[in-house]
């Protein structure tokens, strides 16, 4: 039997205990009584202020959920972000009427308000909570979708509780038990996974996002028996670093969205993990759509739509559309997805429909191009997107390719161009010649969000006409943690900075190294400002073609100071400090 969901619109006023444990986490435990306390207090804060329209800037996800909570029972509408980057958020605070952030690893953000100026235990903060109204009610969310332009979509409170009683009732994880994520706690998966799912239901979640796959164990370790929230970028990454045998004690369900899962991934957890992984199919506008979780990796993946959602097809396009409680209005939602619908009302997923495309007339699947390359034993993972051709008078198709063990030596051996030429030809027998992917790139991890997504526009910043200079080290690895980075990087031997250099001795220039450590800051920490100076600069070991090297970057704002280091296991390449100006 499920756990009893309490409604959204009147927890914080219904009875329970309150030193039952709300959050756990690296900043202490919160217990729901100190829940309603900081809610409480800073609804007060909030409808002081006045003004509608509250963004909720923060990357902790105890602290959205005082925050998300605060403003909705203050009378206003909250909104949560598509990614905590300055620019998106400064665009986002730009519509608000105020910020609420500040809470750990919060990010600055203009005209904000302290999330965490937290009441004495003994303080009284204001008169009780009441209700929620659920029709009126809204929380605003934003997705990029595939061309990376932020798109808010706003629902009320009611469709959340629909979808929390919904999934409530299909996934029976065992009552009490802490849930730890991967995923961001402001986006509607992690949102409902990881906030308000263990809020309906009484179980604590932990408010420290697991970045990496090696602090996975010991995150599981520290909650028994966890509910898991991840995505399949994610749990691909742990399988190829940890032992799963080590998590078994540790993992109760666990739970992937945000793209589909590949089967053998599935098969490697579900043969260790004492119960299937459970794949959730759905989107920002629609909320949950359907599930599967089968031990088999050969079944049919059939997915079951939730109870209360209705599915059907477009008879001419054979595209997915969706109707349920958890959209804001009864209407039919067109999914993008081409979808086959079986007799007992399952169905089965055939592909974005946008992606069906046209070049010189002759019609191609984007998605069986990429499913063709990846079947290839050169390559681990491949994506395709359409390109605008060097003169701007045609389409043609890009191809980004990351390689597997058997495609990076072949790399190393023979070059871009011989693993190029065998990609097309084992593509020529079953294409069009006009459909062929016409550029290349190859990388060491296919660029995605902190949802594991890959947006048309990511692939199409790698075509830039810098990329074909090589500038740039292969990303292997890449994790941000607030204002910290890791990144592991490959030098190829056809880097740029390589041309001249005797072949038995290619070594990496300092300030290369420097400059590198820059630009990732700019891209990936959101640094902004003029180059100042450079403080504490060493070179210890040189850098050579072919190494393979951890860059790490920590970002202290205050100071505007960037601290990176180059590391290969033991051995200490370089290390230096950058400070920043205040404007470019």
């Amino acid at each position: 039997m499920s756990p009893a969901v309490i409604a959204l619109s009147g927890l914080l006023t219904s009875d329970g205990a309150g030193d039952d444990i709300v959050a756990t986490g690296a900043n202490g435990v919160r217990s729901r009584r100190e829940f309603i306390r900081d809610v409480t207090a800073l609804a007060g804060r909030v409808a002081a202020a006045g003004g509608k329209r509250w963004l909720i800037a923060d990357g902790d996800a105890y602290a959205i959920a005082v925050g998300v909570f605060a403003v909705l029972h203050a009378g206003g509408q909250a909104v949560l972000p598509a990614n905590l980057q300055a620019g998106h958020l400064a665009d986002v605070a730009s519509t608000a009427d105020g910020v609420l952030t500040g809470g750990p690893g919060g990010p600055a953000a203009p005209r904000a308000m302290s999330l965490f100026d937290r009441p004495d235990a003994d303080a009284t903060v204001g008169p009780p909570l009441a209700p929620i109204d659920a029709d009126a009610a809204e929380i605003v969310l934003h997705t990029s979708g595939t061309t990376g332009a932020p798109t808010s979509i706003c629902k009320p409170l009611r469709c959340f509780e629909a979808e929390l009683t919904s999934q409530s009732r299909v996934f029976d994880p065992v009552p009490g038990k802490t849930v730890i994520a991967t995923v961001p706690p402001y986006h509607i998966y992690g949102l409902l996974f990881r906030i308000l799912w263990p809020l309906a239901t009484n179980r604590p979640f932990s408010t420290d996002t697991v970045s990496y796959p090696e602090d996975l164990v010991s995150a599981a370790e520290a909650a028994p028996g966890c509910m898991f929230v991840s995505s399949p970028a994610f749990l691909k990454r742990a399988l190829q670093v940890l032992d799963l045998d080590n998590l078994r004690p540790c993992l109760g369900p666990v739970f992937s969205s945000g793209g589909l899962l590949p089967p053998p991934v599935a098969a490697a957890y579900n043969a260790t993990l004492t119960q299937a992984v459970v794949e959730v199919f759905g989107s920002t506008e629609t909320g949950g759509v359907a599930y599967r979780s089968v031990f088999d990796a050969s079944a049919p993946p059939h997915w079951q739509p939730l109870p209360g959602v209705e599915v059907a097809t477009d008879p001419e396009t054979e595209v997915l559309t969706v109707r349920s409680p958890f959209m804001p209005d009864p209407v039919w939602f067109r999914a993008g997805d081409r979808a086959r619908i079986e007799p007992d009302g399952r169905f089965v997923l055939g592909g974005r429909a946008d992606r069906i495309v046209k070049v010189e007339e002759e019609r191609v699947s984007l998605p069986e191009l990429e499913q063709r390359l990846a079947d290839n034993l050169a390559v681990a993972a491949a994506r395709v997107v359409l390109l605008a051709d060097d003169d701007g008078k045609r389409q043609v198709i890009g191809a980004v390719i990351e390689p597997s063990d058997a495609g990076w030596a072949v790399l190393s051996v023979e070059g871009r161009r011989a693993l190029r030429t065998g990609l097309v030809d084992a593509l020529r027998p079953h294409l069009a010649a006009v459909v062929l992917p016409r550029k290349w790139r190859f990388v060491t991890r296919i660029p995605e969000d902190d949802r594991g997504k890959t947006s048309d526009a990511s692939l199409a910043a790698l075509f830039a006409d810098n990329m074909d200079r090589q500038i740039l080290p292969a990303i292997r690895s890449q994790e941000t943690a607030g204002d910290e980075a890791i990144f592991r990087i490959h030098l190829p031997h056809d880097l740029f900075y390589f041309d001249g250099h005797f072949d038995d001795a290619p070594i990496l220039a300092g300030v290369v190294q420097l400059d590198w450590a820059v630009e990732f800051a700019r891209q990936h920490l959101s640094v902004s400002g003029s180059f100042e100076r450079f403080e504490a600069l060493k070179f210890f070991n040189v850098l050579m073609a072919g190494d393979d090297v951890t860059l790490t970057l920590r970002y202290d704002r205050d100071s505007r100071r960037l601290t990176f280091d180059y590391v290969n296991g033991d051995i200490r390449h370089s290390s230096g400090r950058v400070v920043f100006g205040t404007a470019l």
